[in-house]
């Protein structure tokens, strides 16, 4: 047992080393925040000593040293935006007694910055890589299932292959899109195509440009196409699914000839374009009814990366939070960062979130709009999340209703697992397929017939 006087002396050191240094108790309360960990995470110790450190950082790596009481070893992480640490962590033990754990961070901010000047100084690029890149830096997430798709992603962005990236809105397919382009080191522009936003009669115009006086209207000087725009790089074609079924033959006839003719025109130009598509919709389902081309579906999906809904990813969301609050404080010059009631930051992680990420960034913005004395509290919350969640919670013993309610949930999972197929739909509900048709009929199941 150390006497006083080397107690503090110890601690005394531990202040003074160039890393920054963290030590909690088995109960994950903050018993030792160096100086560097003030410089570095802009916390003070009167704040943070005796707090618990997941009120401050959900998600920090140390939680995880104590719950699985297994070291962590040189791990990288950008604890703010331009900022980088490597991240070691050990748990603490006396006599066999489990303790709590510590943490150190070194700063390395500059060693990477300086990495980055000389590999562009290098390459001529403005892309660089570091361990899979400064690109993934915009895709927040330390969930499995989030880990997995961007593991995917990176695997694919290096080739030339079409993409689609399917999710719900909001689920950021255009933030991936972005990152694959980058990650691709492809010399050309991202050139983003919302699908739905363009009028069928100036599609063609406008994905293959116009030669001088092609029609009324048109610039004297023509035009050049999304197609063009994207050579070298990569054309986002965003909501596919609204693509004119008159353009689709034409669109595929680029990307099998990868050449394009003005409209007014008559001489092919060669484009070298990577597509990356997105939808919201159920390309397969619209292809079985007619409303999107098979071949065109099949060249588009050579890769599909389907995104998932925050509420498969619950643990993400702290993270998404404290990065929409510090976003938020930044662009708007607040400078007393509001911090988040445990309680409340329990509410939103339960919370279904059927917005998705949208929708949880302009809640965040309310939050802090709406915080007062420096907290985000219940009553910073927007009143239509406390309604639903109100609703939510009535529940009912209705024991009719209930077995309704289940019923219809497993008929929507049978028939998304086999895709729509009814005959292997009521396989699997053990049903003959004449009491699932009465049932989709009955519960008015319209968008499964």
């Amino acid at each position: 047992m150390l006497s006083d006087l080397n107690k503090k002396e110890l601690l005394l050191i531990l202040d003074n080393l160039h890393e920054a240094v963290c030590v909690v108790d088995k109960e994950k309360r903050v018993l030792f925040w160096s100086k560097k960990s003030e410089e570095l995470f802009e916390i003070k110790k009167e704040e943070i000593i005796d707090e618990k450190l997941s009120d401050f950082f959900p998600n920090a790596l140390l939680l995880k040293v104590v719950d699985e009481r297994k070291a962590i070893e040189n791990i990288i992480l950008s604890p703010k935006e331009g900022s980088y640490v490597i991240l070691s962590g050990i748990p603490l033990y006396s006599d066999g007694e489990f303790l709590g754990a510590v943490a150190t961070d070194r700063d390395v901010t500059e060693i990477i910055n300086t990495s980055r000047n000389n590999e562009n100084d290098k390459s001529g690029e403005n892309v660089t890589n570091f361990e899979r890149g400064d690109c993934f830096d915009n895709i927040i997430g330390q969930s499995e299932i989030i880990e997995n798709k961007i593991n995917k992603a990176a695997r694919v962005a290096r080739t030339n292959s079409s993409i689609i990236i399917s999710g719900k809105t909001g689920t950021g397919k255009e933030i991936f899109a972005r990152t694959i382009h980058c990650y691709s080191k492809r010399k050309g522009d991202f050139v983003p195509v919302n699908c739905s936003a363009i009028p069928e009669s100036l599609f063609e115009s406008e994905m293959f440009g116009y030669v001088e006086g092609a029609f009324t209207g048109a610039s004297t000087k023509g035009r050049l196409g999304k197609f063009q725009k994207a050579h070298k790089g990569t054309l986002f074609l965003d909501e596919i699914e609204a693509l004119p079924l008159t353009m689709q033959p034409k669109l595929l006839r680029v990307l099998q000839d990868k050449e394009i003719v003005p409209v007014g025109g008559d001489k092919k130009i060669n484009v070298d374009v990577r597509i990356i598509a997105a939808t919201n919709k159920d390309l397969r389902k619209l292809v079985e009814e007619g409303k999107f081309r098979e071949d065109l579906y099949y060249r588009l999906n050579v890769v599909d990366i389907n995104l998932p809904e925050l509420q498969e990813r619950k643990k993400d969301i702290p993270l998404f939070i404290n990065h929409f609050i510090d976003q938020f404080c930044q662009e708007n010059n607040i400078y007393t960062r509001p911090k988040i009631e445990p309680k409340v930051l329990k509410f939103l992680i339960e919370y279904p979130w059927n917005g998705n990420v949208r929708e949880l960034k302009n809640t965040v913005e309310h939050l802090v709009l709406f915080s007062r004395n420096g907290m985000i509290t219940k009553e910073s919350i927007p009143d239509y999340i406390i309604a639903e969640n109100d609703k939510k919670q009535k529940e009912t013993f209705d024991l009719k209703e209930n077995l309704k309610e289940k019923e219809i949930n497993l008929i929507k999972k049978a028939m998304k697992k086999t895709e729509g197929n009814k005959k292997l739909a009521a396989e699997l509900l053990n049903i003959p397929r004449s009491t699932l048709y009465y049932k989709l009929n009955n519960y008015n199941l319209e968008e499964l017939k």
